[in-house]
């Protein structure tokens, strides 16, 4: 790579300032012309930023902008009251479980590790970060202004702090400094003061100081960190489609102290040559969130370190080094200046839509679907009010000239009108409409069904009128109930893609970043983790499904899973893990988050101690009948090995008679052919002629004498060692059931 194809600070600045101009959520960022039946000619298509903030003063019930003076002027907050529905469902569904999200197994063995691994990312979710606030910000921004944002990032910045120490010993005051070298914390000591006191000891009075200290710690802090962004700080490339991964341009822009950003590391000097942010209340959306006036009071501080710095985050595909291909970077603008600037492995955002849109970025809103619904209650009710006005406060026709016009204008109960002759001929009433309301209230309740059918929210989510229950069953409204909330639960299930992508890099974050085992406390057991180890995973399952129905019906199924296990129980199919998995699920919907508080997990050490200290006490009887048996059997095999034994013997005193036999053939043949050596060497002393070959014959026939007597021998002994040796394991078996018995 050349140094003269990189691309320089102002070429990339001037890259982002036009992927802003055209981001979904600038100010700027306008549609072309359009004409005919869908807008007047020549009128530009509003901007996201206008739209936000429509939906918001819809959201505070703010005036339509059509009000008439001296005539009613209220806005039925319809938008409002929806929302505020339909945020406990919401909220029940993605807290209730306890674990958003859940990772799945993806090789035998890992069901255990996958548990774990889901138990330490919803605990930083839930615990280490305001989860509950998080999800509750989240999916109210994205039902009110069609996008939900959170950002889960890796937080590393210098913590500095003063503390005062009086007191300490010589001692503790080293046990200090060295507590603070070992976490990596720099002290640098501002004040210190030394007191010398005479203190008794055995050896007399000795000197003993004591130390006052004033000090600053400076720490290192590390860890993942969660945030709901409002979406009115997001911009977005209109390339975006289902997430971030392929956008080309993703921006955040937030305000930080000049402080704060040198916490985060960056240049001194780049920080204090940023200018200073614009106040909110030239903010089109920071004025509509703005609910009182008081808010509106901001004051800029004359200390230059806590003077507010416009901060963007921006995450741009670019072919920053001159390579031909672009690289995701993260660049960090502070004002007009780039603070940071480095390659980096995913975008830190996520978002949600409560409503998609295919192929498009930006979702719909509740304010999409209830707007015109909410102006036109509004109009209604205004008239039906405006009629009922008029009807308590008359209008008359007078002849002015013969009608006291003070006394006609004076409205209080039994005034007098003074008039000039008779008032038949002064004053006239004038006919006033009939009384609206008997039809106004119908199409009332025609917008309320159209609200039930665009967002599922009516009378069968939000409570049940009691007279409504006398023609219908149990079931049919159950059925009712679990048929309107359908769409709330299509709702939750799209919003929980969002919730799985931040805890899918949560996950990431830990692998990538914790350098320092984890000791949490997972459902009611000390766990070490080091998520250096993680592998990486990708299988992921939101605990927000489809078709669930409510508790009541989740409660019912639950019910019929144990009795069908307690009938598989008698088969032998049903254990006490499949027990406690019915268990938890019932502690669960319950409303319970920890089922190990009333009953114990069979795979816990708890539970095999548990199992070791309470075994089943043996039946007496059975004892004794076994007992009884193990006799006979032994008595049994003892007289089989006695009979054997016997038997053994016997054949062993043959075998020795045999061999005495043996012997005395041995000797006889012995002396016989003593005799015929003799005879042999006497015939030769007398020079027979043929001595040669009788010496032959005999030497050949006592050769083959020796070779038989020998064999003879040989199988004899044979014989006796087998003998011996299953005598003496006869012996050794009978030893053995003696002593067992």
């Amino acid at each position: 790579m050349a140094d003269d194809k990189q691309m320089s600070e102002e070429e990339l600045l001037a890259l982002i300032g036009m992927y802003e101009k055209a981001a979904l959520g600038s100010s700027v960022s306008v549609g072309p012309s359009v004409g005919g039946s869908v807008k007047p000619t020549g009128q530009q298509m509003t901007t996201l930023e206008l739209d936000r903030y429509n939906a918001l003063n819809a959201y505070f019930a703010r005036p339509l902008g059509n009000e008439i003076p001296d005539r009613s002027q209220i806005v039925l907050p319809e938008l409002r009251d929806t929302i505020e529905w339909i945020m406990p469902t919401l909220m029940r569904m993605f807290v209730g479980s306890g674990k958003p999200v859940q990772f799945d197994p993806e090789a035998p063995g890992d069901e255990d590790q996958a548990e774990i691994e889901t138990e330490v990312v919803n605990w930083v979710f839930m615990r280490q970060n305001p989860g509950v606030i998080i999800l509750h910000d989240f999916l109210k921004d994205a039902l009110m202004l069609r996008n939900g944002y959170i950002n889960s990032y890796w937080l590393k910045k210098r913590k500095t702090s003063v503390e005062r120490y009086s007191g300490l010993g010589e001692i503790e005051v080293t046990t200090l400094l060295q507590d603070a070298e070992q976490k990596g914390d720099e002290i640098e000591i501002l004040e210190q003061q030394e007191t010398i006191t005479q203190v008794d000891t055995p050896m007399g009075p000795q000197p003993q100081s004591t130390f006052d200290i004033k000090l600053r710690r400076t720490t290192q802090v590390g860890q993942v960190k969660v945030e709901c962004v409002p979406p009115e700080e997001m911009r977005v490339s209109p390339q975006a489609r289902h997430g971030f991964d392929e956008s080309p341009f993703t921006e955040h822009e937030c305000k930080k102290t000049r402080s704060e950003l040198k916490e985060l590391g960056f240049d001194a000097d780049k920080v204090d040559a940023i200018s200073q942010a614009t106040p909110d209340w030239l903010d089109l959306i920071a004025l509509a969130r703005d609910e009182v006036t008081d808010q509106l009071g901001e004051e800029e501080p004359t200390d230059p370190a806590s003077q507010q710095c416009s901060l963007r985050t921006v995450f741009i595909r670019v072919d920053f080094d001159g390579d031909g291909i672009t690289e995701l970077r993260r660049v960090m603008v502070g004002g007009d200046k780039i603070l940071d600037n480095d390659e980096c492995e995913e975008v830190s955002y996520s978002y949600g839509s409560p409503i998609r849109m295919p192929h498009r970025h930006v979702g719909i809103s509740y304010y999409d679907l209830l707007y015109d619904l909410q102006v036109i209650k509004s109009t209604l009710f205004r008239q039906a009010l405006d009629n009922l006005y008029i009807s308590n406060n008359q209008g008359y026709a007078v002849d002015w000239q013969k009608v006291n016009m003070g006394d006609l204008m004076t409205s209080r109960p039994g005034r007098i009108v003074r008039t000039d002759g008779p008032p038949e001929g002064a004053i006239m009433p004038l006919s006033t409409p009939s009384n609206m309301m008997s039809q106004v209230v119908p199409a009332l309740e025609y917008c309320d069904l159209q609200r039930e059918m665009r967002t599922g929210i009516g009378k069968d989510t939000m409570g049940v009128d009691a007279d409504s229950l006398q023609d219908v069953t149990k079931g049919g409204q159950l059925a009712a109930m679990s048929a309107a909330s359908m769409k709330v639960e299509l709702v939750a299930r799209l919003l929980a893609e969002g919730v799985k992508d931040v805890f899918l890099k949560i996950h990431n974050l830990l692998r990538r970043h914790q350098d320092k085992p984890l000791t949490l406390k997972l459902t009611n057991r000390w766990v070490e983790v080091n998520p250096a180890d993680w592998r990486e995973r990708t299988e992921l399952i939101p605990n927000v499904g489809l078709g669930s129905g409510n508790r009541e019906e989740a409660r019912a199924n639950v019910m019929l899973l144990g009795q069908a296990q307690s009938q598989l129980a008698s088969f032998g199919l049903v254990g006490p893990k499949q027990a406690y998995n019915t268990f938890r699920k019932v502690t669960h919907l319950l409303g319970f988050e920890n089922p190990t508080e009333f009953a114990m997990d069979p795979d816990s050490p708890e539970f095999a101690q548990y199992q070791q200290q309470h075994q089943p006490q043996p039946n007496p009887a059975v004892q004794v009948a076994q007992i009884k048996e193990k006799g006979a059997m032994d008595r049994a095999q003892l007289d089989a090995q006695t009979t054997a034994q016997q038997t053994q013997s016997k054949q062993a005193t043959e075998n020795a008679h045999l061999q005495g036999q043996l012997i005395q053939a041995q000797a006889a043949e012995s002396s016989a052919r003593l005799q015929a050596q003799a005879e042999i060497i006497h015939a030769a002393a007398q020079g027979g002629a043929d001595r040669d070959v009788q010496l032959a014959q005999i030497n050949s026939q006592e050769f083959q004498t020796v070779l038989k007597v020998i064999g003879q021998i040989v199988a004899s002994q044979l014989k006796q060692n087998a003998a011996a040796d299953a005598g003496a394991m006869v012996n050794q078996d009978v030893s053995e059931v003696q002593r067992g018995s």
